[in-house]
């Protein structure tokens, strides 16, 4: 008996799952929503304030 991993892709805008090979992709590799057409880039970075050394 064998076994197939399957990857499911989830959207966070719609909420829809399908498995990943039925997906499209854009040129960089990252999935397209096929329902709602949202991409799945990365974020970017935000300002954050440095962490300090607490002296315990």
């Amino acid at each position: 008996m064998s076994f197939e991993w399957v990857s499911y892709f989830t959207c966070h805008d719609c909420g829809l799952q399908k498995p990943s090979p039925e997906v499209p992709y854009d040129h960089l590799g990252y999935a397209i929503c096929p329902a709602c057409g949202a991409e799945t880039r990365p974020t970017t970075a935000t300002a954050t304030t440095p962490s300090t050394m607490v002296d315990g």
